[in-house]
């Protein structure tokens, strides 16, 4: 008899479900290109006369993010958080909607924030890096130009966790009377880490009840009180899959302003990639969150 580690799945089915190289064979291909999307976007900027601009949030290195700054007064600002397992990844190659988000008069900010193979496995710290972040970008909006009460947080993957974590974060103890987070935009994102915790995943993070009732944003589905938009690859994995299904079936029952859109033919990464021009996907769903 096999044993069951998390409902109907074994321990080898479990791993295989929650690791992206099993169900993505040209992630290492699309991730470069996303690179250089960035790349692009950053000397498209450029040649316009708009600079990047690199500003600390914390007290440590990689306690920093980039802001692309638009020229409009009052504009909306996206704030996108990338993905990585949680251990991987740097603002810089992340840019990739930046200059269409210039052309529609939007700030893109893009932050940095630890792996967590670089905090001894501790998701929390990456999770009060980005409570910073946020607080900080919201804090800064004005004196950038931006609306402080229009900030789109957008994921993708860990990403897409850890936004939708901040969705669900009661941010009254950061001295905000309403959340910053004015709409979400989750990509292939996990929303309950008690079966991550099951998984691989737990070789290099350390899972503690704590994380897994604090960070599981499964768990605080009463904080949501934004417009949500969920998406997800059909090509992705049956547990990434799952995942945003039962996020947004608990959004739905408790009347949450929620959409739902699948990638029909894209895996994981190729999600991702429909994010760097105006057309794709994702930054179609974002345009029509914030039209909305």
């Amino acid at each position: 008899m096999t044993n069951k580690v998390w409902r109907d799945l074994t321990q080898t089915q479990l791993d295989w479900a929650y690791d992206q190289t099993q169900h993505a064979a040209n992630m290492a291909e699309v991730l470069a290109r996303c690179a250089a999307h960035s790349d692009a976007a950053r000397a498209t900027l450029l040649q316009q006369g708009t600079l990047v601009q690199r500003m600390p949030y914390g007290p440590t290195k990689v306690e920093a993010l980039d802001w692309y700054p638009s020229r409009a007064r009052h504009a909306p600002l996206v704030f996108f958080i990338h993905g990585g397992a949680w251990r991987r990844g740097v603002a810089k190659d992340y840019g990739m909607a930046a200059a269409w988000l210039h052309e529609r008069g939007a700030h893109l900010v893009v932050p940095d924030f630890s792996a967590v193979t670089d905090v001894n496995g501790n998701l929390l710290t990456m999770a009060d890096q980005l409570q910073r972040a946020l607080s900080f970008t919201a804090e800064r909006a004005a004196e950038m130009g931006a609306d402080p009460l229009r900030i789109y947080v957008v994921g993708h993957s860990s990403g897409a966790h850890l936004a939708a974590y901040l969705g669900s974060y009661n941010w009254a103890p950061r001295g905000f009377i309403k959340s910053p987070v004015h709409a979400l935009l989750c990509c292939s994102g996990m929303y309950e880490l008690e079966p991550v915790s099951l998984s691989a995943r737990s070789n290099y993070v350390r899972f503690t009840p704590k994380t897994l009732q604090d960070l599981s944003p499964q768990r605080h589905l009463h904080n949501v009180t934004m417009p949500v938009v969920l998406m997800c690859g059909e090509d992705e994995s049956p547990e990434f899959k799952r995942q945003a299904m039962e996020f947004a079936q608990g959004l739905s029952d408790l009347g949450a302003d929620l959409s739902f859109r699948w990638g029909a033919g894209l895996n994981h990464f190729e999600m991702l990639e429909t994010f760097a021009n105006p057309k794709g996907l994702m930054s179609q769903s974002l345009q029509a969150l914030m039209q909305g």
